[in-house]
């Protein structure tokens, strides 16, 4: 896998072993990034982001890369903390700019809003096993113990064949629809079209 674009464009990174990380690809991550670009006037410029499903840590990376003001990666997996905290180092990203979180996100909500405060944007890609309602439900705890700001994006990384998620408080403002994968774009406070 390489970084897509922004300062560290075309350095690559590495995946953690195992088939428990599905890496989104280089062709999703561009259109994700050309899309929350457009939601954020074409700047991520003090955006704070969270990676909740990190894996490889390629989403937070890719919006580090491109100037976002720092990110926060959450996954449950040992073997996915060591290995976004390696491609961060081989990057020379600057640690003040990120935390990495060895923790399962559906019990982390409030913890994260404690520690880290609020988020412009959360980027979800669960395991495609994980039900859509655990994920709803995630959603709405991070809503609920203020992680998302006012004006906040959730981009939800899914199969295509699956739904959308229903959550009181987000509307759902755009899809797409690349191949076998699908991803949504939910607005906090109201809607907004990219």
């Amino acid at each position: 896998m390489r970084v897509v674009g922004g300062i560290w464009k075309g350095r690559t990174i590495s995946a953690p072993s195992g088939r428990g990380t599905r890496p989104t690809s280089d062709r999703v991550r561009e259109s994700i990034a050309s899309s929350v670009l457009s939601f954020f006037g074409l700047s991520l410029e003090g955006v704070r982001v969270l990676d909740a499903f990190a894996g490889s840590g390629a989403f937070g990376i890719e919006m580090l890369s491109r100037g976002a003001a720092s990110c926060t990666f959450v996954d449950a997996a040992a073997q996915a903390a060591r290995a976004v905290e390696k491609n961060l180092v081989s990057l020379g990203a600057d640690p003040a700019r990120y935390r990495i979180v060895r923790a399962d996100v559906f019990k982390a909500p409030e913890s994260l809003s404690a520690q880290d405060g609020t988020f412009d944007l959360v980027f979800l890609d669960p395991p495609y096993a994980v039900p859509e309602h655990d994920v709803a439900r995630l959603v709405e705890g991070l809503c609920a113990s203020g992680c998302v700001t006012m004006e906040g994006i959730v981009v939800y990384e899914r199969a295509a064949a699956s739904a959308a998620l229903a959550c009181p408080g987000l509307e759902l403002v755009r899809t797409k629809k690349l191949g076998e994968t699908a991803v949504d774009y939910y607005r906090m406070g109201g809607s907004h079209e990219a």
